[in-house]
C-alpha cells in the first residue's frame, strides 16, 4: 500500500542513528511489538503504520457519510499522522502532549513534541540512556493513543470536548497505572519472563515522581508512588 510505503519511510528517517543509518524496515515493525506495548498499543502503531484506521478520503465517496471527512473542528481532511496526532486544534492534541512534555522535562530537561515519524518509531528510537529511552517509548505511545481515544470519544461517540480537568486526570491516571504495573513485575517469582528488572524501572522512571526524595529506598515496594507533575 501507498500509505504503508510513506509512513514506513517517515519512521525510518525519524530513527535514523546519529549518522544518518536508517534502520531496516523489518526492525521498524518488531518494534511495534515491543514487550513495553501492551495489546491495544500494538494494534494501535500497526494500524497507525498502514494507514488503515477509517477516516478522512476514506469517507469521501460514501453518499450521506462524506461530511465525515474532515475534522469539524479544524475544517480539513482528517489524517491520523498528519492532523489528528500532530496538528488537531480540538482539545486535548495539546494538551496530551504539554503533560508528556512536563514528564519529558522533569527527566532530560528537553521539550517533548513527536513528529508522525517519531510515533510510529517509537519502539525503535534511542534517547541519551537505557532510562530515558524506555520512558520516551511509554510517554509518546501512550499520548498518541490517548488522543486517538480522546478524538473518537468526540467524534464516534459524540461525547463533546473534554475539559481540561478531565484530560488531565486521564493523562494522570494512564502513567499512574503504567508505574504501578512496572512496580508489580519487579517481583520475579510471580511474573517470571514477564518480570521486570528494579533497576530498569528506577532508570525509566527517576526524576519524574511525586516527592522522590522521600521516597524510600525500595519504593517499587510502596503503593500509591505517583508521577510529579
Amino acid at each position: 500500500r501507498r500509505a504503508t510505503v510513506r509512513n514506513i519511510t517517515y519512521a525510518k528517517n525519524a530513527a535514523a542513528d546519529s549518522e544518518g543509518n536508517l534502520p531496516p524496515q523489518s526492525k521498524i515493525w518488531s518494534a511495534t511489538r515491543h514487550k513495553d506495548f501492551g495489546r491495544n498499543i500494538r494494534y494501535f502503531l500497526w494500524m497507525l503504520i498502514h494507514d488503515a484506521y477509517y477516516m478522512g478520503f476514506h469517507w469521501k465517496d460514501m453518499p450521506g457519510h462524506d461530511y465525515k471527512e474532515k475534522c469539524q473542528k479544524c475544517g480539513v481532511t482528517e489524517s491520523m499522522e498528519l492532523h489528528i496526532l500532530t496538528k488537531c486544534e480540538a482539545r486535548g492534541r495539546k494538551q496530551v502532549w504539554d503533560l508528556a512534555s512536563e514528564a519529558w522535562q522533569l527527566k532530560t530537561g528537553q521539550d517533548l513534541s513527536p513528529t508522525p515519524g517519531e510515533i510510529m518509531a517509537c519502539g525503535t528510537i534511542t534517547k541519551g540512556n537505557t532510562g530515558e529511552t524506555r520512558l520516551y517509548r511509554i510517554l509518546v505511545s501512550e499520548s498518541a493513543f490517548l488522543i486517538w481515544c480522546l478524538r473518537n470519544a468526540r467524534v464516534i461517540g459524540s461525547k463533546g470536548e473534554p475539559s481540561e480537568r478531565e484530560i488531565r486526570n486521564r493523562w494522570l491516571r494512564i502513567v499512574n497505572n503504567r508505574i504501578a504495573l512496572d512496580c508489580a513485575l519487579t517481583e520475579s517469582a510471580k511474573y517470571g519472563h514477564r518480570s521486570l528488572k528494579k533497576s530498569i524501572v528506577c532508570k525509566t522512571w527517576s526524576k519524574v515522581l511525586l516527592d522522590e526524595d522521600r521516597l524510600p529506598d525500595d519504593w517499587m515496594r510502596e503503593t500509591g508512588v505517583l508521577v510529579g507533575i
